[in-house]
């Protein structure tokens, strides 16, 4: 007999992950508009985590940044030593190519890419700084590496192509041989920005490709603003499940890749149905929801980035709770006949349903706070 779980039970199982660049002040084109009480260091960020996951009940899974949150041994022990003081974790490790240094090869030649640089010196040095990074994601007790290669073209006869290509598919290969067997590694990609002709990794294709020929753990990470215009978030998801290709999935809320507004924002119908059409795919036996981590990216340029952080968690949560409202096997017989109108109307009445006492009353069982961002308020007042 099938287990039947209710909908507070399985909000229990949803776990989250947040970017520890979401805990800091965004920014856009322009500038970035920070202020006294912005978090400015890597504890400052973690600490504001911390608050956060004390807040809600969830979240105390980070993904931190090299060189943002840590860049040598000894940053790597001061981070360790607080994610133990303040029971988090670091959940995923993201080893940013695109940044320059001030000195060394590493410098403004990154314009041109990152292991798909025509300077053979910046492949080698791009290839070795990820390499590097692994050993700071496991000094801080990570096994799962992230890689975004901000790599593309910015007009049209800018590099070759097929050089371009051949040249991440031979770096990915040279960093997928220092892999773990205990350990994991994720492609991130997006199919623009921040060139403006071409991105190198340019649809979740060439991602899935990439990653079967750099290492059998590799999978990809999908952003939900990272897709084409006019692209199905839901068909691509499914389709990766079925490849099983799918590693993790970025819950935010965009236009067009710009900016990284809390899930939800401008369109919570499409994170319901994102939900949706993952518990049927769990039904159908492609993945468990209770298996998955979800990570939240948040850009914040106004108001308060915690709080931005919590307004992602409230809708992430009352998203899935709708979703849990919809009987799959009735969806699924009404589908099968095919009878659009009700189907529309079976998600429209669970969207529609206000699943904001359940979620309370699991936030009191658990003893979570009914009011996650006035917990968050106390909580910042008194540090």
């Amino acid at each position: 007999m099938v287990e039947v779980k209710t909908v507070s039970e399985r909000l229990g199982e949803l776990k989250l992950q947040v970017s520890s660049q979401s805990y800091g002040r965004g920014t856009s084109g322009y500038s970035s508009y920070k202020t006294d009480e912005d978090a400015g260091t890597p504890e400052e960020r973690l600490r504001l985590a911390a608050a956060v996951a004390k807040a809600t009940g969830r979240a105390r899974r980070l993904s931190l940044h090299s060189p943002g949150d840590l860049r040598t041994d000894e940053d790597a022990a001061k981070i360790s030593a607080l994610l133990k003081e303040l029971s988090l974790e670091c959940g995923s490790f993201y080893p940013d190519l695109f940044m320059p240094r001030k000195s060394g090869t590493m410098n403004h030649r990154l314009m041109y890419g990152t292991i798909s640089n025509p300077i053979s010196e910046l492949r080698v040095a791009s290839i070795n700084f990820v390499i590097r990074s692994m050993e700071l994601m496991r000094a801080v007790d990570c096994r799962q590496m992230v890689l975004w290669l901000p790599d593309g073209i910015d007009s049209p006869g800018e590099k070759n192509l097929t050089d371009m290509l051949d040249r991440i598919l031979n770096g990915l290969r040279q960093i997928g041989i220092n892999v773990r067997k205990s350990e994991n590694m994720m492609l991130d990609f997006r199919p623009f920005d921040p060139s403006f002709c071409s991105m190198a990794v340019s649809d979740w294709g060439t991602a899935a490709w990439l990653c079967r020929e750099t290492d059998p753990s590799c999978r990809v990470m999908l952003d939900t603003a990272a897709l084409l215009p006019g692209a199905s978030l839901d068909s691509v998801i499914v389709a990766m499940l079925h490849q099983k290709i799918l590693g993790s999935v970025r819950l935010s809320d965009n236009r067009l890749s710009q900016g990284m507004m809390p899930a939800g924002t401008l369109d919570p119908a499409a994170l319901f149905r994102f939900f949706v059409n993952l518990l049927q795919a769990e039904k159908a036996g492609l993945c468990s929801i209770g298996g998955m981590v979800f990570e939240i990216g948040v850009n914040t340029r106004v108001g308060i980035p915690a709080e931005a952080v919590v307004r992602s968690i409230e809708s992430i949560e009352q998203a899935f709770a709708a979703a849990m409202l919809v009987n799959p096997d009735e969806l699924s017989e009404i589908q099968a006949r095919p009878d659009p109108y009700l189907a529309e109307k079976l998600l429209q009445d669970a969207f529609m349903t206000d699943v904001r006492p359940v979620i309370k009353a699991w936030r009191e069982q658990n003893g979570i706070p009914a009011d996650p961002v006035q917990a968050l308020r106390s909580e910042i007042s008194k540090s």
